[in-house]
């Protein structure tokens, strides 16, 4: 195996993008990549021997509102980072997600001079909105790596340089156990169910501000779904930052809810049915075969511009590939208790035959996810440029 060196600037700060940068990391060093992987990281970058100089919880904000807020911050962080860069001159940048932060930090790299080769996993979705993006992305970064095919297929249009190979986690879920035989995960609380209870997944976010704003209605579904025989478990996720956990688990506590401190997956896959936040657990919920009712609910202001922005764009990623609402979105107001509930009642008590072709659908978008390999074909594209 060829040994290669360098250093690789690695910028990810959402929880799902600092899974995908760990397992980016872990596969180059077994491509034989020996150099330093440094960078905006979060806790399992840092597990795999990352050098964190800066904690991606920095960037833990949703919504456009609650961006504004922490604009004094996210600044000073920018800051920080393009000096850094500018000193050390890493051979190659890998930015994962969010792209409020990670393209005007590109643009600034740019105009500073930096000429390292720059690679997007998950960029923006410029296809849905903020369209003017795709030309920043021509223009400053070497290789888009999208988690979607038809994504791929809109930057190479624009004339981008996109490559993809499948979403990452369909080589994830390959060691996930979700058939009849999976074991019930550890679950805590008053009541802990058992084997043959019918569980449903409660997933408050992996945000701060997310789980604020969404767990007063959880608390409440689950209350309800208790009262109609159904045992709700909220996920309590690794990932979680130290105010986030704090948040989460002094509320799951004081209400007496029961918990799985542990992957998400793992008590989807125990559960008949998911209600949550939108983002990467609607693929998670997806490649499970669970339905799942999806919730979204920001700041009135940044609720307000995204209405104005976002018109016709769904949020969650199996109705994004089925081109329809195929599992339910409660946005905003829409996001209480009762509605989850109705959704939610509206599968289990689904007629065998329809669930059965519902399961079907799962499975046909399931395969527009790709056929796996993802992080070792990002990992191809990186050390090819070392």
């Amino acid at each position: 195996m060829k040994r290669r060196g360098g250093t690789l600037f690695v910028s990810a700060g959402e929880v799902s993008g600092d899974h995908y940068a760990a397992r980016l990391g872990t596969l180059l060093k077994e491509r034989g990549f020996c150099g330093g992987i440094y960078g905006l990281c979060g806790a399992e970058s840092r597990e795999a021997g990352f050098e964190a100089l800066w904690n991606n919880e920095r960037l833990h904000v949703m919504g456009v509102a609650e961006v504004f807020s922490s604009l004094a911050d996210i600044l000073r962080l920018m800051g920080e980072i393009c000096g850094n860069v500018m000193e050390r001159r890493p051979d190659a940048m890998a930015v994962v997600d969010s792209p409020d932060f990670h393209l005007p930090l590109i643009r600034r790299l740019r105009r500073c001079g930096y000429r390292g080769k720059i690679f997007y996993i998950s960029p923006p979705a410029v296809w849905a909105w903020r369209k003017y993006r795709a030309a920043d992305l021509a223009k400053h970064v070497d290789i888009c790596l999208p988690l979607f095919k038809f994504e791929h297929e809109y930057l190479l249009s624009k004339g981008c340089d996109s490559r993809w190979a499948g979403h990452p986690l369909v080589e994830d879920s390959r060691g996930w156990n979700y058939g009849p035989d999976a074991p019930l995960p550890r679950i805590e609380g008053p009541n802990a169910p058992e084997r043959g209870d019918v569980l449903a997944a409660l997933l408050p976010g992996s945000r701060l501000g997310e789980i604020k704003a969404l767990y007063p209605t959880l608390s409440e579904l689950a209350s309800r779904l208790s009262n109609g025989g159904c045992r709700p478990v909220f996920s309590v996720a690794p990932g979680l930052s130290g105010r986030a956990r704090e948040y989460l688990m002094s509320n799951v506590e004081r209400d007496s809810h029961n918990y799985h401190d542990g992957p998400g997956r793992d008590i989807m896959a125990a559960s008949s049915v998911v209600a949550g936040s939108s983002g990467t657990a609607t693929a998670q919920a997806l490649l499970l075969r669970r339905y799942m009712v999806v919730m979204y609910k920001v700041r009135p202001l940044s609720a307000l511009i995204g209405k104005m922005l976002l018109k016709g764009v769904r949020f969650a990623i199996p109705n994004l590939l089925a081109g329809e609402v195929f599992y339910p979105e409660l946005i905003q107001g829409d996001v209480n208790a009762e509605n989850a509930e109705r959704e939610m009642r509206r599968w289990l008590d689904m007629d065998p035959g329809a669930r059965e072709k519902m399961t079907g659908r799962m499975d046909d978008l399931a395969a527009l996810m790709g056929g796996g390999g993802a992080y070792g074909f990002w990992a191809d594209q990186i050390m090819e440029s070392m």
